[in-house]
């Protein structure tokens, strides 16, 4: 069966395609250049997170050397766990309250509270999803970010790496659940479920090779426990707001002046709603079950994800007359809901605006109109935007951690012609998940999650 291309053509008319199956590591349907074009149609066979890692160069292609290759991560891994995972007690004259960075208990301390601030945001991983809710899986999730973070000092751990982590620990553990009784040898390996926390830190390492730079805090650099230091001067732009500026300049105004003028005077800057695109990869801008085709279809570029510009522009322009039509504020609570448009259409729009003499323009999605559905929503009258401007985001330390909050108020007609007489007290509602840290006396021994270690209350 040939396989084509989104415009109908064939991909290659010398080289036809094979319809590829899954779990069928046939070479010809596993080459680089096939899962390529297979990414492009978002139509990746099973096992879907081996075609990821392919793509994003962490293994070869089955014609190379893929066991070598796969035996090699799992092995580093385990050497990362067993170089970051020292028992302190295990070392001859160091003093639990020395306060030298040379000290093993002091690292102890401060890996304890880097495990805490990773954990805070691991138990709020898709919290309506079942797999997610387990312990064990929490528990590795804290693990892989926690070697990660700890083996990559600059950025260090960042709030929203645990969405990166998460969609490719569903692959993963996807690809294991929906594997038939039969596999090859090559699969049969690959799909161990002991080592599924092994894979997960191999396709999170390759996935952030590209994001690393939209996570760094400019010149700001995180102590050990992962905090960044405070200050009250500027520091560098961060790599993810220069990113958003020269994709205004170069891409945004070029495309479409009248969009980009009015999201100025609109004082909407492309970093409001931009750093957590880019951060999360989209992933909250899409629905879940539609986050492996777009993502797929991103890693078709590669490790650095050159073309993430295009997703962007793809994103704005489909939705610029609702954009055109409103205030700053509904503009900026257009931009933080989910998209309106499919995955399908950002995805042949993106390769348009790439390529527009190889690829055709897309006809205009349907749109349902947000501003329907803005008024529609039952908590529109406050939304929480999250501004991710960090340490060195152009912003003073005494302003980190603050949120922005945009008021969205839209009332009733009768209202608005008879104001009532005391305003409405308008409530945030917010849910909170506890993070609960136990005494080492009441943890499993086996468990290397943090707890409150009685020493290190005489070191504070």
């Amino acid at each position: 069966m040939e396989y084509t291309n989104l415009n109908g053509s064939p991909s290659s008319p010398s080289k036809p395609f094979c319809e590829a199956s899954d779990y069928d590591l046939q070479f010809p349907t596993w080459s680089l250049e096939f899962l390529k074009t297979a990414a492009v149609e978002q139509r990746l066979v099973r096992p879907r997170s081996l075609a990821w890692a392919i793509l994003l160069n962490a293994i070869p292609s089955p014609c190379g050397d893929i066991l070598m290759s796969i035996r090699g991560h799992r092995n580093f891994y385990d050497d990362l766990k067993n170089k970051l995972s020292m028992d302190p007690r295990a070392v001859i004259g160091d003093d639990p309250l020395s306060q030298n960075d040379e000290s093993a208990w002091k690292q102890h301390f401060c890996d304890n509270e880097l495990k805490a601030l990773i954990l805070q945001d691991v138990v709020r991983t898709f919290p309506d999803e079942a797999y997610f809710r387990d312990k064990n899986v929490q528990d590795m999730m804290v693990r892989v970010l926690f070697f990660w973070a700890r083996s990559h000092p600059s950025p260090g751990y960042r709030q929203g790496m645990h969405e990166i982590l998460a969609p490719a620990l569903c692959e993963l553990h996807s690809d294991r659940q929906l594997a038939p009784p039969h596999l090859s040898d090559t699969l049969r390996y690959y799909l161990q479920e002991d080592y599924l926390e092994h894979d997960s830190y191999m396709l999170f390492s390759a996935i952030m090779k590209g994001l690393e730079k939209f996570y760094s805090t400019g010149d700001v650099i995180p102590n050990n426990c992962g905090r960044l230091p405070t200050a009250r001067t500027l520091h560098s732009q961060n790599e993810v707001v220069r990113y958003l500026e020269r994709l205004r300049e170069n891409y945004l105004v070029p495309a479409d002046s009248e969009l980009a003028t009015h999201l100025a005077d609109c004082n909407v800057s492309l970093e409001l709603f931009g750093i957590r695109w880019l951060r999360l990869l989209f992933g909250r801008e899409f629905p879940r079950s539609e986050i492996p085709h777009l993502w797929g279809f991103i890693f078709s570029d590669g490790p650095m994800l050159p073309n993430l510009h295009y997703v962007v522009l793809a994103m704005l322009l489909p939705i610029r007359n609702i954009l055109l039509e409103s205030d700053a504020g509904t503009a900026l609570s257009i931009l933080m809901r989910p998209s309106s448009v499919s995955v399908g259409h950002v995805c042949a729009l993106a390769l348009y605006l790439r390529c527009p003499h190889e690829y055709p323009k897309p006809p205009p999605p349907h749109i349902v109109n947000n501003l329907a559905a803005l008024l529609q929503c039952r908590n529109h009258a406050l939304i929480d935007v999250e501004t991710a401007l960090e340490a060195a985001e152009n912003q003073s330390s005494y302003t980190v951690g603050r949120r922005q909050l945009v008021p969205v108020v839209v009332l009733p007609a009768k209202l608005k012609q008879t104001p009532p007489l005391k305003p409405a007290k308008q409530v945030r509602k917010v849910k909170e998940v506890p993070l609960k840290v136990f005494h080492q006396v009441e943890c499993d021994s086996s468990s290397d999650l943090p707890f409150l270690d009685p020493l290190r209350l005489r070191t504070e």
